[in-house]
């Protein structure tokens, strides 16, 4: 990296948001440049508390910090600062570090996205690799600052790098593997239109080379046409079956087959790369099975923020109870759920928050769904239904289609709520 601190050191810098991988950001180039002025920019004031002994900084705080970005030559920006409102003619000095690591690191790098089923698909890589006897590391959107772990990879690491919209939206360099799962509508509030959150997936594909690896789904492959590295569609060409798979549903098996063939370029084969398969457990949060609590049988499938994951979560649990649907509302069309409960009625339906409101406006008109409809106004008073109408040995499953901001931090943080009054029944 030499050569990046030499261009770097005579340019102004401005650290783009202070969140994790910003504050990660600020110490690497601190350490590469323990005197130089760096500018910080981010909309909360109360982040200049964490650098308070640090008198090389020049802060661009409050509602107008992104007006700043024209007076710096690079900027180093975190995934979670949206410019979908911002003009910025010169977008090549946007960095980041996902466009920095891949820089160095991408031909050692598998990297994976899609809209669901990135986090499970790049920790099963992951595990298929040290079962194999490989040196890996998983690092990215998963919660690891790529730049928080390049003193642990040698020559001989292989780097499976979870990868989000928001990091793709502005690389310049490829991994030399790229896993793409599927694009649906989500994180309109980050972006322009569901357009521009499609470019920023298929952004990963951008920069492949002749010698690189497409491993995606044959629906993605009229998006694809640009593309100059081998693909290899896992729908058709990793033809295997479910045998004694600790996940769950259609969709895992998906994952399964692109993992499989994502590790083929570093000599692992099927045969091998399924048995290491076999041993993988679900992420929390995601069709976690919770076990029976009340006499009720309780799946956690809180990582369900678009209607597509709520109905890969039914159809993978199987017969359902009693569904909990809903949440914030960031502008999602709710109409595909509702086709799919006309066709695979669920007795209860319980909604949250202001995307439930959105979903019952559009269901509880419609005779198809024979099921009972009930409203409330935070996750504890759903187990108050719950309790009352979920048979001894049913199955009730949170899968809300919709993000968790109207109540929780998170969706990890919805998750862990959920498990913790299903143990108190």
């Amino acid at each position: 990296m030499e050569d990046l601190f030499r261009r770097l050191k005579n340019k102004k810098l401005l650290l783009l948001g202070l969140g994790r991988e910003g504050l990660s950001s600020y110490k690497w180039l601190r350490k590469a440049f323990p005197k130089k002025l760096l500018g910080v920019a981010d909309g909360n004031p109360l982040v200049k508390e964490k650098l308070v002994n640090d008198s090389f900084l020049e802060f661009h705080l409050g509602d107008d910090y992104l007006t700043t970005l024209k007076d710096y030559d690079q900027i180093f920006k975190s995934p979670g600062i949206s410019l979908k409102d911002v003009h910025c003619t010169d977008k090549e000095k946007i960095t980041s570090q996902t466009d920095l690591f891949l820089q160095f690191y991408g031909k050692q790098t598998i990297g994976v996205t899609g809209t669901k089923g990135k986090s499970t698909t790049a920790s099963l890589i992951t595990h298929i690799l040290k079962e194999n006897n490989k040196r890996a590391i998983l690092l990215g959107n998963i919660g690891i600052p790529p730049l928080d772990r390049i003193d642990e990879i040698d020559k001989d690491t292989v780097v499976v790098f979870e990868m989000s919209a928001h990091q793709l939206e502005f690389v310049h360099h490829s991994p030399k593997v790229a896993v793409l799962l599927n694009i649906f509508p989500e994180h309109l509030d980050h972006f322009s239109g569901f357009e521009a959150y499609k470019t920023a997936k298929l952004n990963i594909t951008k920069f492949l080379e002749q010698d690189d690896l497409l491993v995606t789904t044959g629906n993605l492959s009229g998006e694809l046409k640009k593309v100059k590295s081998a693909i290899k569609f896992f729908e058709s060409e990793a033809d295997i079956s479910p045998g004694d798979m600790q996940l769950k549903g259609a969709h895992n098996l998906n994952n399964v087959k692109a993992a499989i063939l994502a590790v083929k370029p570093f000599g692992i084969d099927t045969v091998s790369a399924f048995k290491a398969a076999t041993t993988f457990k679900p992420l929390p949060h995601r069709l976690e099975y919770l076990g029976v609590h009340g006499g009720i049988r309780f799946y956690n499938d809180s990582i369900s923020t678009i209607p597509e994951s709520a109905i890969a979560a039914v159809q993978a649990v199987g017969e359902v109870d009693t569904l909990i649907l809903g949440g914030f509302d960031r502008g999602l069309d709710f109409s595909k759920l509702v086709s799919f409960l006309e066709k695979h009625p669920v007795n209860n339906l319980i909604f949250t928050g202001p995307a439930g409101k959105k979903m019952i406006a559009l269901i509880q008109n419609d005779d198809k769904i024979a099921s009972s409809l009930f409203e409330v106004a935070n996750l504890k008073q759903a187990f108050e239904v719950i309790k009352k109408v979920t048979p001894l040995g049913g199955v009730c499953l949170l899968s809300p289609a919709a993000a968790s901001y109207d109540e929780f931090h998170n969706f990890e943080h919805r998750g862990d709520v959920f498990k913790q009054l299903a143990l108190q029944l």
